[in-house]
């Protein structure tokens, strides 16, 4: 389908709520400074100040020549940082950092070092470290204008469709999030969604030295709630929905909302933010003066046409300004949600509608988030990140709109994670979904058998014995591939851009979407 050029009122809608972009607001908060490098070491007091501790033997202020919270990446001049962590605690490795030549080591306790080892006491490590690697790296933050996306589903697609908006008008963007780290000069594979602290401060670095004006980032409750984005400046807040996740970690939901919300009680100003008006908890974040998006009648930026294609989405977005419309290669109307956060976002960074709409029209989905895997068959395969119930819902959603044949769907459950979503996955997919095999995701140290079972519990619910369990992946996929029919359509949900499977201690090499291919082409099919 061929876009339409984008139109716009001549005056606003009487309708439409009145409201001030904030992109005067948001371009008028920082004020740009002179490119400044990373120190190459800095006095202990210098780092530190400001910052509240008790330091005892060792050197009076030693220089230091870096950061670190790994004892194993230490190098002699380095500040060690004894981080607590799950498997792990920091102030186990403090010797084996004095060792490696740490001048300092800050820790919550006593770590019985050496006495030229300086000795630095704080109460949250973590936060010290977030502070510290903000003052070495000299504020990075503060040259770039920072986008925090937090939520529970959408965080990636958003950013992607962010980050494409500005880059295509001019504005050098870098991103962080799940899929990958770019600084603007290079791009790596994400190691997760927000990095700790230090790695954060680094790829902010990288991206002044690259000449990025803004960063977009996906901000995971983790993040937050481990200080790991303590002393990061954002310039605006993005919040995209809240449903059931990390629940192991968080253990109930207002906690975990909590932890969501931390984001927005961080913002200079508390009303340059973008809230999904659709979602329950996104309404609690509402305050006057805050943009929202959504179906909402009374959302700022509000979709009024929705038309879902196999292949494509037609939306027109309507604000006080006007109407425009958008030609999205992501599909479903989950994805029209996540268009009109990246509309306000881009908005509110002073971008007009028509290059907004432009820029839409020429961006690709974001790697495994319903992403087609095309070979010339006669049947839809899909492969998506969908690692939630309520993910998985609204992908699935989608597809049965689309699906003339039946809508077959494998996916599993990760391991070490919040276990009370797989009853509720099973239940989703048997409500959606004509064809179900229930298959190992990551099950990392727990037992495939179990989480499998715990899923087959929701499907039982609803249609009683009518799946399967096939705990390889790799058959599942050939299994589920080779049953498809003309007009079928096929989901591999839950991995999505992830090239690797975690099995005990074991993470090997998988991805969904070459091994489909794989399959597709033994089936005699080509690309």
């Amino acid at each position: 389908m061929a876009a339409r050029l984008p139109r716009r009122c001549s005056r606003p809608s009487p309708s439409g709520p009145q409201v001030t972009w904030g992109f005067s607001r948001i371009r008028s908060q920082k004020s740009p400074s002179p490119q400044r490098a990373a120190a190459d070491s800095m006095k202990l007091s210098a780092l530190l100040s400001g910052l509240d501790f008790r330091q005892s033997a060792g050197a009076a202020d030693p220089e230091c020549a870096g950061l670190a919270y790994d004892s194993r990446r230490v190098t002699p001049g380095m500040v060690f940082f004894a981080l607590p962590g799950e498997k792990t605690d920091g102030h186990d490795h403090a010797a084996e950092a004095a060792a490696h030549g740490a001048v300092a080591v800050v820790s919550r306790r006593d770590c019985g070092l050496p006495p030229d080892v300086t000795s630095v006491f704080v109460d949250n490590p973590r936060q010290t470290l977030a502070r510290a690697a903000a003052t070495f790296y000299r504020q990075p933050a503060n040259d770039l204008k920072v986008i925090g996306i937090t939520g529970t589903n959408g965080k990636t697609t958003v950013a992607f469709l962010v980050r494409g908006i500005l880059n295509a008008v001019g504005l050098r963007t870098g991103m962080i999030g799940t899929v990958e780290y770019d600084v603007g000069s290079r791009t790596t594979p994400a190691s997760r969604t927000t990095p700790e602290s230090l790695e954060l401060q680094q790829l902010l670095t990288q991206m002044r030295d690259a000449n990025c004006a803004a960063c977009v980032m996906e901000v995971s409750s983790h993040a937050l709630e481990q200080n790991r984005v303590e002393a990061v400046d954002f310039d605006l807040g993005v919040f995209t929905n809240l449903t059931q996740d990390h629940l192991d970690y968080h253990g109930d939901m207002e906690t975990y909302f909590a932890s969501k919300q931390k984001l927005f009680e961080m913002l200079g100003d508390p009303l340059a933010a973008v809230v999904n008006l659709d979602d329950d908890y996104g309404s609690r974040l509402m305050i006057p003066g805050r943009l929202s998006f959504g179906f909402a009648q009374d959302a700022v930026v509000r979709a009024v046409q929705c038309e879902l294609h196999g292949d494509h989405t037609r939306l027109v977005a309507k604000t006080h300004e006007g109407e425009v419309e958008l030609l999205l290669s992501c599909i479903g109307r989950h994805n029209v949600s996540n268009a009109l956060a990246a509309f306000a976002v881009a908005r509110s960074m002073g971008v007009e509608p028509e290059a907004i709409a432009e820029a839409f029209s020429a961006l690709p989905p974001p790697p495994g988030r319903l992403e087609a895997i095309r070979c010339g068959q006669s049947f839809g395969v899909f492969v998506d990140y969908a690692h939630t119930d309520d993910a998985l819902h609204h992908v699935l959603t989608t597809l049965r709109e689309l699906t003339r044949g039946k809508l077959r769907v494998m996916f599993g459950c990760g391991g070490n994670r919040d276990a009370g979503k797989r009853r509720k996955m099973g239940a989703a997919a048997a409500a959606l979904a004509d064809d179900i095999i229930i298959t190992n995701d990551n099950p990392r140290h727990e037992d495939p058998v179990t989480i499998a079972e715990q899923v087959a519990v929701g499907c039982r619910e609803a249609r009683p014995n009518d799946f399967e369990i096939e705990l390889d992946r790799q058959r599942a996929i050939d299994e589920m591939l080779r049953r498809a029919r003309p007009e079928d359509i096929v989901l591999l949900a839950g991995k999505g851009h992830e090239t690797y499977q975690e099995i005990g201690d074991v993470t090997q090499p998988f991805d969904d979407r070459e091994q489909a291919r794989s399959v597709l082409r033994a089936m005699g099919y080509e690309d």
